[in-house]
């Protein structure tokens, strides 16, 4: 081919190249066009069928009365004509579902003390904000305000915040958090905070810092609620009185305390005894406690993960958690898998205990039939020895045929096995054995071995030489006498 061929031939491919790449971007263009097309087809239906649900719900609500409208949407309310904003019974509907209501009714209903308590306790006391200013320094009113919602006392006049009777008379009728409205000055009275923590110990968090040093106002309110706790001054923290009301409430303040106050022997008894949990929060010496220990056993078996662990070789800890469960015999000593009645214990409640007993124990034939009364199954748990017993096969059997596969049958005496299963059932668990292809070396040069063992056709004697042998020995005789001639 001439070079000016392959030049035309070259020039050919790449138009015709060119031309594939140009159509296929075509294509592209033509499909992602084709998508946009109907993306807006779809949203043009789309936007019909809202506009005409939005036709729709024009239609209805124009044969709707202004009541109806109301009750189907609070806001409604905005828009309606004086008289129907004039009207008691509609205002209700819409202040019942949310307080902000009020600032749409009419002003005659704004000075409604029934519709302004309603409000009030619908919006959290945001709609106080839409009343007129002689309401806040009404006393009686704000405190039936704060009975609605405690936050209403956030319009309330200074005059009535710097009151400690109208505080007080708060804190007794609606809630405690009314201390968190008072006057500054308020929060140093010892008296006030006094009575506000007998109410509520958490009121402690609004008193003045200094009272936080209070011991009598934390002890009081410790024994309110011990988890006023976490307002007490760091100088009280140490406090054995303070620590003692909170740990009698509750394990849970026993966590909270100081380490020095959780080595107390009898707090910590008194929490442990509440929930076995609080052992973790002991220190190592109270750990090791045996009288500890077992108040906490007794409650849960999981409790000899946390406590020391020498009682998880003590015989008395673990019956008593074999006892609750033979799961329970995964987290003892392994000592006591060969203790047979605790063994005999986790048995007698389920038979897959006998799995984690030891080597010695599963040779039990008293153990082995306990466990087959509950599950055939068991059979595979026993040693090999019982495994070749009928009298346990059998009655397994009878249970669940498929048990058969956990029984050893010495079909075969005279073979010798290492005593963890018989090769007959070994070959039959494993399956057929794969088959190894023989890959031979291949022989360099032109002679192969005379042991070789290659025949020269079927059935031949192993004596016979190869074809290829026999003629390099002619060759090579031939050759000979030529030279000796």
């Amino acid at each position: 081919m001439s070079a000016l061929e392959a030049r035309r031939l070259a020039a050919e491919r790449k138009a015709k190249h060119e031309a594939e790449v140009e159509e296929e971007k075509k294509k592209r263009e033509k499909d992602r066009k084709d998508k946009e097309r109907k993306k807006k087809r779809i949203a043009k239906v789309k936007e019909l069928d809202r506009l005409n649900e939005l036709k729709e719900e024009q239609e209805v609500a124009k044969r709707l009365t202004w009541e109806q409208k109301v009750e189907r949407e609070w806001f409604a309310l905005e828009f309606c004509p004086p008289e129907v904003k004039d009207m008691k019974d509609v205002a209700l509907v819409a202040l019942k579902q949310n307080g902000m209501a009020l600032q749409w009714v009419s002003d005659d209903l704004k000075m409604d003390k029934e519709l302004i308590l309603l409000a009030a306790g619908n919006s959290f006391g945001e709609a106080l904000q839409f009343v007129e200013e002689d309401y806040y320094t009404d006393r009686e009113f704000m405190v039936e305000a704060a009975q609605a919602h405690i936050q209403s006392l956030k319009y309330a006049d200074l005059e009535l915040c710097e009151d400690p009777d109208f505080i007080r008379e708060c804190m007794q009728k609606a809630n405690w958090m009314a201390l968190g409205y008072a006057d500054k000055e308020l929060l140093r009275d010892e008296k006030l905070i006094m009575d506000a923590v007998r109410i509520r110990g958490l009121a402690l968090r609004y008193a003045a810092k200094e009272l936080h040093e209070n011991h009598a106002i934390c002890l009081a309110a410790v024994q309110q609620d011990w988890r006023s706790m976490q307002y007490v001054s760091k100088k009280l923290l140490d406090d054995r009185e303070l620590a003692a009301a909170a740990a009698k409430q509750t394990w849970h303040a026993f966590a909270c305390l100081p380490a020095s106050l959780r080595a107390d022997r009898q707090m910590a008894h008194d929490a442990v005894a509440e929930s076995w949990s609080a052992l973790k929060y002991c220190p190592a010496e109270l750990k090791a406690d045996r009288e500890l220990a077992k108040a906490a056993i007794k409650q849960s078996w999981k409790a000899i993960e946390i406590m020391d662990p020498k009682f998880q070789e003590d015989k008395e800890f673990a019956m008593i958690m074999v006892r609750q469960t033979p799961e329970a015999l995964k987290l003892i000593a392994k000592k006591l898998l060969d203790d047979r009645e605790l063994i005999v214990e986790a048995v007698r409640q389920d038979w897959r205990a006998l799995g984690m007993a030891s080597v010695r124990l599963r040779d039990d034939e008293e153990l082995l039939v306990m466990a087959l009364e509950q599950d055939g199954h068991a059979l595979r748990f026993a040693s090999e020895r019982l495994k070749q017993k009928m009298e346990h096969i059998e009655p397994a059997m009878s249970q669940d045929w498929l048990t058969v596969q956990h029984a050893v049958t010495p079909l075969f005496p005279e073979l010798q096995h290492d005593g963890l299963s018989h090769p007959y059932w070994l070959s039959i668990a494993e399956g057929p054995p794969a088959r190894k292809a023989i890959r031979r070396r291949p022989y360099k040069g032109s002679e192969f071995p005379e042991e070789y063992p290659v025949t020269a056709y079927p059935g031949a004697p192993k004596s016979e030489t190869t074809m290829r042998t026999t003629t390099t020995t002619v060759v090579t005789t031939t050759v000979t006498t030529t030279a000796a001639s």
